[in-house]
């Protein structure tokens, strides 16, 4: 299971927080999330990893799939982040 919720928003930033795995159908979910905002909005996405605590290799497809100026990732757990390791959107610390 994976809870995506709204923890700020302005007129060109969105920040989402992620909390459970990211597998299965909630990959499509967040993609689509994503690319609500990043395209039909216009507006960065922050991710923002914190309490995600398994990404399976779809989940990892999908965010290399999405990754652009438009996406970044914060507050990943150091396990997460080296399965991210070829998105150039990782930041470390707070958003």
């Amino acid at each position: 299971m994976l809870r995506i919720t709204l923890i700020y928003q302005d007129n060109e930033t969105v920040t989402l927080g992620l909390d459970g795995n990211l597998v299965g159908a909630f990959v499509s979910t967040l993609k689509n999330e994503c690319l609500n905002y990043k395209d039909k909005k216009n507006m960065t996405v922050i991710l923002d990893f914190s309490g995600v605590y398994y990404i399976d290799p779809n989940g990892v497809k999908i965010l290399e799939s999405i990754n652009d100026e438009k996406l970044r990732i914060v507050n990943c757990p150091i396990f997460i982040e080296k399965l991210l390791e070829n998105l150039t959107s990782i930041k470390k610390g707070d958003v």
